[in-house]
């Protein structure tokens, strides 16, 4: 089944020290599926890889997206108007673009697991899907 996946659980997959790391890591093993990221969380896992793990796991990430490990999903007009929706409606949680797309982009794709070790912002969100099967939390 295909996963929409946040920048913190790519992060987690890259560094082996990371607390989530092995709970993501057993996730993407046991699910076939496509890992799907919207391409605008790219520079967010992009500067995570590269501060704090270095060039090497920026490069390997670069890898894995060309040989297809990750599908990459551009936003839609229709996602941008959902991003804006969601920031508005749940301001006091500043979700921020890159939450608000992994949303949107599970919504429009009908997905409703999201990789992700951010719990708070995705908990608190409510999606058209009803609720989202947050992963690796509720696996």
């Amino acid at each position: 089944m295909a996963l929409i996946v946040d920048s913190g659980a790519v992060y987690a997959l890259y560094d082996a020290d990371d607390a989530h790391h092995t709970a993501v890591r057993h996730v993407v093993e046991q699910d076939p599926g496509p890992l799907i990221i919207p391409t605008v969380i790219l520079a967010e896992i992009d500067y995570l890889l590269r501060e704090f793990l270095g060039v090497d796991a920026e490069l390997c990430f670069f890898q894995d997206v060309a040989t297809g490990a990750f599908l990459l999903e551009p936003l839609t007009t229709t996602d941008w108007a959902r991003c804006q929706e969601l920031v508005a409606l749940y301001r006091d949680l500043e979700p921020g673009l890159a939450d608000t797309a992994v949303f949107a982009t599970a919504e429009r794709l009908h997905i409703k697991q999201v990789l992700t070790v951010d719990e708070r912002d995705f908990r608190a969100m409510r999606s058209t899907l009803g609720f989202l099967i947050l992963l690796p939390a509720d696996a």
